[in-house]
């Protein structure tokens, strides 16, 4: 006897093929929205967990340069144990935050979660400075102990996320949906999100969540974090 296998028609391989890219349509939108939401979420809780550091250091005077009993805000690499502190000859230990917040690259930045984070710290102006090994000897000692910004913005902000964030020694976390920041070319200034200052000085307590607006010195608009 002879058997006929019967096979897929033409129009019916185009039909499978059409609703896989109606289904690939419809899910890769809202996976890609949710990841961006994930790394976000994460973001903003390594900038409190960031403000939580800073606070225990001034609280506990772990940075003293000018040794007048006042605690000074730490670099990324100080608090995470990376390196030795300012005005000591030791690294902190325990380390108050995780490691990859202290392994910085040749910018000062560290990189985790697809996001570049950096800390800053003011000169004797005021002016926000990369807080990287190279920089810590500019850092006004009395300026540090009521001032630092630090910034998180997207190494990719096509794929990892589109939000900008910016947190300072207030402890209020904020984000700026629209700023465009994005790589090592296009990087967050010190002050973006502070009000009435230039976008590089750090030494003020206003920032943006205090205005109606919610303008920030870079021109962005910037919205507390819940």
């Amino acid at each position: 006897m002879t058997t006929h296998q019967r096979g897929f028609t033409l129009v019916e391989l185009l039909i499978v093929v059409a609703i896989i890219a109606v289904i690939a349509a419809i899910a890769i939108p809202s996976l890609l929205s949710a990841r961006s939401s994930a790394n976000e979420k994460t973001v903003a809780a390594t900038l409190r967990a960031i403000v939580t550091a800073q606070q225990l250091a001034r609280t506990n005077s772990t940075i003293d340069v000018n040794r007048n009993g006042q605690g000074e805000a730490g670099s990324l690499a100080e608090l995470a144990g990376y390196e030795v502190l300012r005005g000591s000859t030791s690294t902190l230990r325990p380390a108050v935050l995780s490691a990859s917040l202290g392994d910085l690259d040749a910018n000062g930045y560290a990189e985790t979660h697809g996001f570049y984070f950096a800390l800053y710290l003011p000169d004797n102006t005021g002016r926000g400075i990369v807080a990287s090994s190279a920089n810590l000897t500019n850092v006004d000692s009395s300026l540090a102990e009521s001032y630092w910004t630090c910034v998180a913005w997207p190494r990719d902000r096509n794929v990892q996320g589109y939000g900008t964030f910016f947190t300072n020694q207030t402890g209020d976390i904020l984000v700026a949906k629209g700023a465009t920041y994005s790589g090592t070319n296009n990087v967050p200034p010190a002050g973006c999100a502070m009000l009435g200052v230039p976008v590089d000085q750090i030494a003020a307590q206003a920032s943006a969540a205090g205005a109606a607006d919610g303008m920030g010195a870079d021109g962005n608009t910037w919205r507390v974090v819940p």
